[in-house]
């Protein structure tokens, strides 16, 4: 059932697109340029909303049932899912005080620029270490009943900006990730 790695490899593609959008936000702020917070926001919004609700609870099916079929994957299955968690929470808070920000709060560059910087980079290399790590080896050693057992227990939900259709509130979004190499998958 190589389709839903290959899913989530996809998705970790898409994901990098608008880490990188989120990225070039940050390097205009830290160069005391304006940054499109809207734009960071929205980026934060649907990080929040898409990954961390859908692709993450999938993959931590995944690897729990890689666990059942390797138990030497357990320290690094613990790892991730901690990280997910992680993700999720740091995601909330800067997204968070982008909203606030947005909304005329005066806010430390730090509150901004360095949580952000810390999240893209956190981020990526999460995304790493499961490529790397857990992706090839589910890959081999799950059988149908494991995927099965994934599918059953995943919430599926549209993509809202890389599916079939673009909600309205990333509208917006889209065409800046269209602009980037490759547009939106």
């Amino acid at each position: 059932m190589n389709t839903e790695i290959s899913r989530l490899r996809q998705e970790h593609v898409n994901f990098r697109k608008l880490l990188d959008l989120l990225e070039e936000q940050l390097d205009l702020f830290h160069r005391g340029e304006s940054p499109n917070y809207q734009l960071m926001t929205d980026i934060l919004h649907y990080m929040i909303n898409y990954p961390d609700r859908f692709h993450h609870p999938r993959e931590d099916a995944i690897f729990a049932c890689l666990v059942k079929r390797n138990s030497g994957t357990a320290q690094s299955v613990e790892e991730l899912a901690r990280q997910h968690h992680v993700i999720a929470e740091s995601g909330a808070r800067l997204h968070e005080n982008l909203e606030n920000t947005i909304n005329g709060a005066l806010m430390p560059r730090q509150m901004i620029e360095a949580p952000g910087l810390l999240y893209v980079t956190y981020y990526r290399r999460h995304m790493e270490k499961e490529e790397n790590d857990l992706f090839g080896l589910a890959e081999q050693l799950l059988r149908d009943d494991d995927w099965e057992q994934v599918n059953t227990g995943a919430r599926l939900e549209p993509d809202p900006i890389f599916g079939a259709g673009v909600e309205d509130r990333y509208c917006a979004l889209c065409g800046h990730v269209s602009k980037m190499n490759g547009g939106v998958s």
